[in-house]
Parts: C-alpha cells; structure tokens; sequence
C-alpha cells in the first residue's frame, strides 16, 4: 500500500507540493520559553551573545568568541527563524483505497544567509537540526520523516530580485515528490518595491507549485512596532488564475481547483525582511465535480536573531554547499508537472530544432507517418535512459507530452505503444510513462490499449495491479471499456489481493460513467451491497465499504447505517468514511452527531473528513462553528475550520 501511494504522490505532488491538512498542535516548549518579539529592537550580532537555543552546528557563530570577531566575513548576512511548517496531502480519487494521505510537520530554528549580487540578492535556506513527524495512512512513516530531513538540512539555494522575485533554484540533487524546502522557499516570498509609503498597495502577477495568480499586497506601517527601523504589516491576497496541475495533465475542462490563502506578515523594509509570517493555504481539486485531491500548507516563523556577518564556519558551509549543486532551476520549473518546451539532450539548437520537429509531428499528425512519429519517441526514450538529474526529468516530462499527443493523433495504431508496453519491466521507466500517458488522453481506443496491455500481463501481479490502477485513474468512464474490463477480469483466476484491485477499478469507472449509463452503474452497486451484507469477515466487509464510498452517490444512508452502529471500530469508520458522498439529509445528520458525541477520536476524525466532501447548508455549518468553539482535538478543529473557511466568500478581501 505504501508503495501505491507513493506512485499516486508522483501524479500529484509535484503542484500539491509539500502541501496539508496539517493541524499545528499546542505551543512547543521553546515558544513557552517566549521568543524574542518580531517587533522588539533586532539583535545584531557584533559583541553581543544571543539568548536562544544554541544550534549545535553553529555554536561558535552565534557566540564568537573575541578572537574570532576579527574572523567574521560582512560578505553575508544571516536571520534566524523559529519555524514550524506543515503539510497534508489527501488523494481521495475512486479507485484507491480509503482516502489516500500523507500528513508531516516541521519545526525548528531555520537559518537564511543572504548575499547582494548586483541586481540579485542570494539565498540559502537550511534547518540544521529539524524535528520531523510523518503520518501516510495513520501510520508513521521513517522513509518520508527521513527523505523531508535529508531535504532541510541540505536546504536551497535560490536567486531573487532586489525586490524579493525568486528566479532561479539551486539543488544538490532532485526532489522528485515532496518539495519541502522549495514549498517554504516561496512561502516566504514577498515581493516588495524598494521604496514604500507607510501605507501602500499594489498588484502583481506570480507563479509558483499551485499555477499562475493575481497577487495583491496591502502594506501599512506598524505603529505598535518598538523598533527604531520601519516595521509594517503587510498583507497578500491571491486569486489562482490557471492551475497548474489541470494544466499539466491536459484536462482543463475536467479539472477545477478551489483556492484559498491567508498570508499576514510584518516586514522590515529598511533590512529588507521578514520579521514575522503567517500563512495558510490550501486547494482542493475537482476532477468532473468530484473531489480528487486536496492539499494544505501552513507556514508560521518569527525571527529570533539577526546579524550582519557570518563566522569563518558558516561562510565554509556556504562556499561547500555552492561547490555540490547539480541543479539549476528557473522559477517556473522548479515544480515541474507539465511537458511543454523542455530540451533533453545537449542543449544546441540543432539539437533542439530537431525535438520541436518531432513534437509537432506528433502533434499534427499530418507530416509523418504513426510509425515515423513513434520512432522519434523510442530514440527520445533511449537517448533519456542515459541522461541523469534535471535533464532526465526534463526528458521524462517531454515524452509524456510526445506520448500523450501520439494517442490523440493516432488512435488506430496504439498497437506501437503496447507492443513495447507489454515488454517493459515494472521498474523501467517506460511502463510508467507510457500508463500515465494513455490515462491521461482517456479516450476509448486509450483505454482499449490499456486493457489489451493488462489482458497480456494478467499473471504479473504488480504490473496487473498498476495497469487496473492506471485504468481507475482515467478520467472518462464507459460503459463499453467497463464491461469489456469486467468480461476480461471474469475470465480469470486472480488472487484475493488482486480481486480486491478489480472491484476498486470497477467502482472507479462506474462513479465516471454513472450519467452515461446509470443502469450498469446501479447493477454493479446492488452487486456490491449484496457482497456486503454475505461478508465472512471484518477484511471482506472493509473492503466492501470502501468500493462502495467510491460509487457513494448510488447509496443512501440506509445501505450503510447498519455498519455505522458496528462496535467494531474500524468498520464503523470505514463506514462514516463511505458516507461522504451518500445524498441526503440523513448522512449528513449521521456525520454531525457522530462528530459531536462518539467517544473514539478516530471516527469523529473521519466525521469531520467526510463532511469536508459534502455541500453543506447554514444550519450545519453554524453547527460546524460552534462545534470548532468547543473542539479539544486540534486536528478535528482545523479539519472543520477548513470546512468553514471553504463557505466563507472567495477571495474576500484583507482586513485590519
């Protein structure tokens, strides 16, 4: 299961970024220990020790002793934050197991060395010494606690404008998933005129994970603030103008996205820095208007120390951190998930006339033949096997693209792309890159190629399981694909887990297909509920419940009531779970009083999950209010102010 979650995070990640419905617990001792004010005097670092946690891979440049003084380098600057960042993404798509997620946070001092170029200003940003929790399914999880401190303790470089644009990232070596330290990078990134009145606003156009937006910053003079530098409060909103994960899959017209952003900073315009930051943020996606994926990301850090030079250590660490990078980035390609315009190979121009040549070809479909165009996919794919880091990701992004278009331009001859589909091993790249590619494109000779691959690789359980899920993930059902799939899977002996693999891609395809044909979608439901009911074992009926959430719109609340009353605690969550998409009043009543008054934290957890998926009237979101008045659990609470907050008015403007 871990493992198909990380495949399904490879689809998402990379514009669901580090994202969450991370919930921040209580104060942390180190804030009991009551850091210093973002708006008391800054201390500067000449003489003068600082009061703060020591980090122990910088003892010496937070103190320097008097010998070293004479040391230190005005080359750079440093700031010190006590940070604490979190990130939660849920994968809820029909087809996979109960909804799919990772949860993580972050906390800790982070250091930020900044150096003026010219026109650009440098920046490294690391966390020596994070503390890191991670949660995939409820579970803990080392692989990511690991993978997300490698990343901060490594930490990114990047370029900006003097007024604070990010223009180019630097990495030691990719991050293909989770993007932790570039997610914070441009949290942190405010783009502020050099010269300010005391109360200013003004628009501007950004980029970042999520897609293109209209930016619009609101700054005021901090009249509270005791610093004898101007400290203002500045404020950001944000409108999400094209997202970019829509984009990048090619399905616009499918794809929706429901963006919110809270962002209140305080800001030192004479040092040119943050001083304090708040953000919130979160997206929710919609494939045919149902939820796919949500993510949220919530950034909270407060300078606690500030000085103008650096010790001979940390200016080592620096030179040594610029000798090992192997990646450069331009801004808009640090979170890459589309295939437009990218060059794979040795960057001449005769080299990349020759990739926009077979691109076009690919895409027009009229220069070439299916045969001519497919070749120039296989020696893409072979010159890609040797390339390494930026231009191997560059590469596996183009031939998505080339691979996408070919489907679209020649359905009658996808007997190419299957041919070598059916070769490839599970862990060859091409297997993965050619499924995604015929998920994508969604039409009925893509499916039909999907399903002659899975017919010829049956006895491969792992390569039988990815092609279903493949299959599940595509996002236009029909009735023709679902019977042929299920006269395929009727015809085979299958283990029990790869069976459990055929009902999940089959309630997949009928929550997409259902308008088209509600008939067969009803006949599979019954098919199912009667599987429920003659279920042997607690693992039978939880497998039940979860196919039967996926198609919930088929169901009313008393197709399920029965398990909701289970003493079984993980049937009855499964079951509240499965709720999330059952018309009807009585579901939501159901969900409202299981969230008020059911003893398990879980299943009043999963309550509050599910009423997130659900339209909601007045009466049940004052219910939901006061409910977050008196919530204890602080990940109940959040998950319900985010329910709240997704009624509030969009995009409403910022208030003092």
């Amino acid at each position: 299961m871990k493992n198909k979650l990380l495949i399904m995070l490879a689809l998402v990640c990379c514009v669901v970024a580090g994202a969450s419905l991370y919930i921040f617990s209580g104060s942390s001792d180190a804030e009991a220990s009551k850091p210093q004010s973002a708006t008391d005097p800054i201390q500067t670092q000449t003489t003068q020790s600082n009061p703060t946690n020591e980090t122990p891979a910088f003892q010496e440049s937070r103190t320097p002793a008097s010998s070293q003084a004479e040391n230190v380098s005005h080359e750079y600057n440093k700031q010190v934050f006590d940070v604490r960042y979190g990130g939660d993404i849920a994968f809820s798509a029909p087809g996979t197991s109960v909804e799919q997620s990772i949860r993580f946070d972050l906390s800790g001092e982070l250091f930020q060395y900044r150096q003026s170029r010219d026109d650009q200003i440098y920046h490294l940003l690391r966390m020596p010494a994070p503390t890191v929790t991670a949660v995939v399914n409820q579970q803990t999880s080392p692989e990511i606690v690991d993978a997300i401190r490698q990343q901060v303790q490594e930490g990114i470089e990047f370029v900006t404008t003097p007024e604070g644009e990010i223009q180019e990232v630097y990495l030691s070596q990719p991050h293909p998933s989770l993007k932790t330290m570039e997610t914070i990078a441009f949290l942190m990134q405010n783009i502020v005129p050099e010269t300010v009145n005391d109360q200013d606003q003004w628009e501007r156009t950004e980029q970042d994970y999520n897609g293109e937006f209209s930016a619009y910053y609101n700054l005021k003079l901090d009249d509270s603030a005791t610093s004898a530098n101007k400290i203002y409060q500045l404020f950001k909103r944000r409108e999400l103008k094209k997202a970019l994960y829509d984009q990048a899959r090619g399905l616009e017209n499918k794809l929706s996205a429901e963006y919110t952003f809270s962002h209140k900073a305080l800001w030192d315009q004479n040092r040119r820095m943050l001083t304090q930051l708040s953000v919130d943020e979160s997206v929710q996606h919609h494939m045919n208007g149902q939820p796919l994926a949500t993510s949220r990301n919530l950034l909270d850090m407060k300078l606690t120390f500030w000085t103008d030079s650096i010790s001979p250590v940390e200016l080592a660490l620096i030179k040594h951190t610029q000798a090992g990078r192997q990646i450069q980035l331009s801004a808009s390609d640090v979170f890459l998930s589309t295939g437009n315009s990218v060059n794979a190979a040795s960057g001449s121009q005769q080299q990349q006339a020759k990739e926009k040549d077979a691109r076009d070809q690919a895409a027009q479909g009229v220069s070439t033949t299916a045969e001519a165009a497919y070749q120039e996919i296989k020696d893409l794919y072979d010159a890609m096997l040797s390339l390494e880091g930026l231009e191997r990701m560059k590469a596996e992004n183009q031939l998505s693209a080339m691979l996408q278009n070919f489907a679209r331009a020649y359905p009658g001859n996808l007997d190419l792309l299957t041919n070598d589909l059916t070769k490839f091993g599970t862990q060859e790249p091409g297997f993965s890159l050619y499924l995604s590619a015929l998920s994508t494109v969604a039409s009925l000779p893509a499916q039909d190629a999907m399903l002659t691959t899975l017919n010829a690789r049956m006895s491969e359980t792992q390569a039988a399981t990815s092609i279903m899920a493949s299959l599940a993930l595509s996002p236009q059902g029909n009735t023709q694909t679902f019977e042929r799939f299920s006269n395929l899977m009727n015809s085979q002996t299958m283990s029990d887990g790869l069976s459990a693999n055929v009902d999940l891609a089959k309630s997949a395809m009928v929550q997409r297909m259902g308008v088209e044909d509600t008939t067969t979608a009803n006949g599979y439901v019954s098919e199912q509920l009667q599987q429920l009911k003659t279920s042997a074992d607690p693992s039978q009926t939880l497998h039940h419940l979860t196919v039967l959430g996926n198609m919930g719109q088929y169901l009313t609340f008393s197709d399920l009531q029965s398990y909701t009353e289970q003493s079984n605690a993980d049937i009855r969550q499964r079951a509240t779970h499965a709720l999330r998409f059952v018309p009807g009043a009585d579901a939501t009543n159901y969900l409202m009083t299981t969230l008020k008054n059911d003893t398990n934290a879980g299943t009043r957890e999963v309550a509050a999950n599910s009423l997130s998926y659900r339209s909601l009237d007045s009466n049940t979101l004052a219910q939901i209010q006061q409910q977050i008045d008196q919530e204890s659990n602080q990940q109940i609470k959040d998950r319900l102010q985010g329910i709240v907050d997704k009624y509030n008015t969009p995009n409403e403007a910022i208030t003092q």
